[in-house]
């Protein structure tokens, strides 16, 4: 069996091997030790660019691959330049197999939302530019984000990666050529809508996440999330469509690969 955690921030404490190589190699070992054979790196902000290439240059027992964007929740780190410095760093890194994690959020405070759609677009406009793929957020604005989709129509897709959304979202942007991101939100009882839009959608739409350290899977609560848990989710996923963990690990990994072209 083979999984692939395509949105885990490897280069975030306690998992990165930033400070501490150590952590590190203990945090791919318990991956591959679960069968994951792949995790997608999205930075979130110029500052992280760096950072995530060393991770993922210094990844063995497991592939690690890079993806570099700027994430709508860190505005105020984000300068006028970044987006020529991405453009930059997208020419040079040949390793780069995405762009993200970019999007829109309209659960912060003050979220700015001009400001965001200018940098999303841009963004988009980059992916464009170089054929990449989208690692897409999209908290409590799946449907600007659609909306962006439709007007600029990128050829690469994408994911939108920890899917809340309703089953109407998830297929339009199924028609949009956009997997949706799945994760630990489905492990919880009560996501009720979730789990519905699990069950119904098509496999060939699915990618299989943690977003660790982030998003807990059920049971974990209050801990950080790892990467190796991602089969947790798989699990959940194969009960809630009545399949085999094997026919779902088996489906979303030939998922990532297309997407990505790994």
């Amino acid at each position: 069996m083979e999984l692939i955690d395509t949105h885990c921030h490897l280069d975030f404490e306690p998992l990165s091997g930033v400070s501490n190589p150590e952590y590190l190699h203990l945090t791919l070992g318990l991956a591959q030790a679960e069968s994951v054979s792949t995790i997608i790196v999205p930075a979130v902000s110029a500052s992280r660019w760096d950072s995530v290439l060393e991770v993922c240059r210094a990844a063995v027992s497991v592939r690690c691959i890079p993806a570099l964007g700027l994430h709508p929740c860190f505005l105020s780190e984000h300068s006028p330049e970044d987006l020529a410095r991405l453009e930059s760093y997208l020419q040079k890194s040949s390793d780069v197999k995405a762009l993200g994690e970019c999007g829109l959020d309209l659960f912060i405070d003050d979220p700015q939302l001009a400001r965001q759609l200018e940098l999303f677009s841009a963004q988009v406009e980059l992916a464009k530019q170089f054929d990449l793929p989208l690692l897409l957020h999209g908290r409590r604005a799946v449907d600007q984000i659609i909306k962006v989709l439709r007007q600029m129509r990128p050829q690469a897709g994408g994911v939108l990666h920890a899917f809340s959304g309703s089953e109407q979202q998830a297929s339009q942007l199924w028609d949009l050529g956009f997997s949706i991101g799945l994760g630990g939100s489905i492990t919880y009882e009560r996501a009720q809508r979730l789990r519905r839009v699990a069950r119904s959608a098509p496999l060939e739409s699915i990618l299989l996440e943690t977003d660790a350290p982030d998003m807990p899977m059920s049971g974990f609560q209050g801990e950080p999330n790892w990467p190796h848990r991602v089969g947790y989710a798989a699990r959940t996923l194969a009960d809630l469509r009545g399949i085999s963990v094997d026919e779902v690990a088996q489906q979303t990994s030939a998922n990532a690969r297309r997407l990505l072209r790994i």
